[in-house]
């Protein structure tokens, strides 16, 4: 439950932009990654203090990559620096916010989550991203650091197309696709663990397949709690008249992406159904099992009830009944007891009940 909901009792009561973390503390002291780059030229720098952190200007692309959000005076230094309004602040500052784009006098906020998959546990975790559009810089945060940018960062020293020609809007969608296609991958994963539970449920039937079963559909559901609202961000987005995205140049990609994140979103929830009928699958399968069962003990307790009968009748103690003491009673009494047994039998096979 704590991966839905975010404690927020750490800023009852104070008025909106006062800079609270909350959320779980990820890294031991904040960070801060700096490149600076036009097409021809890239440089990178891995700031110590944040006083050294250049102002945003116009000159060259700036990517400002903060790592940890849990410093108060870290991040009012980096706002005070870098001009980011208290609001937008705010929201970085807290980890269980849902995905939202947020458009502000000189700059756009955009903020989602990351997923990364515990195999060991099968558990999904997250981890919360910012992003900041400015005119000629683009500043991130993370909880944590991590690979996922790598692939970014890659292209920027290697390639001098239009990730470097770009301002701060088409490095900003680069980075939001590869988190989105991690979403991708990650359920292409969890899809693999899912079909072999087809089969699984079909050989044997046990506890363990219900509980996995069950984890896989609350994972997926976590999935989907993630990925909505960001679809609904993307929807913002397009719909938004900001000049910090060029609409005729990097507009296409966003509607890509937005696909990106509906094919996501769709698979989630067709897996999801999948499970759902691997459990009505199970179900089935126990209760037809158990339908075999009382099938066969209604047969014997069938059968059995008359023979119940005679052996109650002629089991009694009267001193005078009939064909008591004759010399032959008790193979005639086996005989009609067997007789009626077999018979019995062989009308439920004639019926096809056996």
């Amino acid at each position: 439950m704590a991966r839905f909901f975010k404690k927020r009792t750490e800023n009852r009561g104070l008025p909106p932009g006062s800079l609270v973390f909350i959320g779980t503390k990820k890294t031991e002291r904040p960070t801060i990654d700096y490149l600076e780059y036009n097409e021809q030229s890239l440089e990178e720098t891995e700031l110590v203090k944040e006083e050294d952190l250049p102002r945003p200007s116009t000159d060259k692309m700036q990517w400002y990559n903060i790592t940890g959000l849990d410093e108060v005076g870290f991040m009012a230094q980096i706002a005070q620096k870098l001009g980011i309004h208290p609001l937008a602040m705010e929201d970085v500052m807290n980890t269980g916010q849902r995905a939202k784009f947020v458009e502000f006098d000189d700059f756009v906020f955009i903020t989602l989550k990351m997923l990364h998959l515990e195999e060991e546990q099968l558990r999904v975790i997250t981890e919360q991203v910012s992003f900041i559009l400015k005119d000629g810089a683009l500043i991130t945060f993370q909880e944590q650091a991590g690979d996922t940018f790598d692939p970014v960062r890659y292209r920027l020293r290697t390639s001098k197309g239009i990730l470097r020609q770009s301002g701060s809007d088409y490095p900003t969608y680069a980075l939001l696709d590869t988190i989105v296609d991690n979403y991708i991958y990650l359920i292409e994963g969890l899809r693999e663990k899912i079909d072999e539970l087809e089969f699984r449920v079909l050989e044997k039937q046990d506890q363990k397949i219900i509980e996995e079963i069950n984890a896989y559909k609350r994972e997926l559901h976590f999935i989907l709690k993630v990925a909505k609202p960001f679809r609904e961000a993307m929807l913002t987005i397009l719909k938004s008249d900001t000049e910090m995205i060029k609409k005729k140049k990097i507009l296409p990609y966003y509607k890509d992406l937005m696909d990106l994140v509906t094919h996501a979103i769709e698979s989630a929830e067709a897996y999801r159904t999948v499970l759902s009928d691997y459990l009505q699958l199970y179900h089935s399968i126990v209760s037809n099992k158990m339908n075999d069962i009382m099938k066969v003990l209604t047969i014997f307790s069938a059968i059995f009830i008359p023979l119940s009968f005679f052996a109650g009748v002629y089991g009694t103690n009267f001193d005078y009944f009939p064909e008591l003491h004759y010399k032959y009673s008790y193979y005639i009494f086996w005989g009609v007891i067997v007789l009626i047994a077999l018979t019995m039998l062989l009308y439920f096979r004639r019926k096809k009940w056996l």
